[in-house]
């Protein structure tokens, strides 16, 4: 969910998930969807699992990141 309410926790909440997974891609430009995963769960626990995906949709809506399907990458969108 975008819209927080009172019981919502922003450490687990889609904008937190995307701007974590913005700075692991600064840092590494192209990541494997696996490796990128795996990053994310060590910064944040497995409480991030349901919003991973979610948070990917998000940015790729939103133009920050391009998915190669073939080769399942994942790259930030320099502007």
């Amino acid at each position: 969910m975008l819209i927080p309410n009172k019981y919502t926790n922003i450490t687990y909440s889609v904008v937190w998930i995307s701007y974590q997974i913005i700075k692991i891609l600064k840092n590494d430009n192209i990541q494997k969807y696996n490796d990128l995963f795996n990053k994310v769960i060590y910064l944040l626990w497995d409480e991030v699992k349901e919003n991973f995906l979610v948070s990917l949709c998000f940015l790729y809506m939103t133009w920050k990141i391009i998915y190669y399907k073939d080769s399942d990458i994942i790259e930030l969108v320099l502007i």
